[in-house]
C-alpha cells in the first residue's frame, strides 16, 4: 500500500511533484475513521447535471459539505497504520 501511494501521489502527472497533497482517495475512510478531522455545514442538495454541473437548491433532502480537512491528523493516522511512528508537525 506504502509504495502504491508513493508511485501513485509522488509526481502524479498532472500537479507535477509536490512536498505536500491531499489524497482524495482516502478523505472517506478518513471521515469514517474520524469525523471530527473535517469541518462542514449542511446544505440542501444541489441538482447535479449530466455534464457534471450543478444548480443550488433551496428544499431537497440536506447533505454534508465539507469546508476543511484536518490533512495532518489524517496523514498521521494513515502513516501510523502503514507502519510509521513519526508525525507530520504543521
Amino acid at each position: 500500500m506504502c509504495n502504491y501511494l508513493i508511485d501513485r501521489f509522488h509526481n502524479d502527472g498532472y500537479h507535477g511533484i509536490q512536498k505536500e497533497r491531499v489524497i482524495w482517495y482516502i478523505s472517506v475512510i478518513a471521515y469514517m475513521i474520524n469525523s471530527n478531522w473535517f469541518k462542514f455545514k449542511e446544505i440542501s442538495c444541489p441538482n447535479i447535471s449530466d455534464d457534471t454541473s450543478y444548480i443550488l437548491t433551496k428544499d431537497n433532502h440536506k447533505v454534508k459539505f465539507i469546508i476543511d480537512v484536518n490533512r495532518t491528523n489524517i496523514y498521521n493516522d494513515l502513516f501510523k497504520k502503514l507502519g510509521d511512528s513519526n508525525e507530520i508537525n504543521e
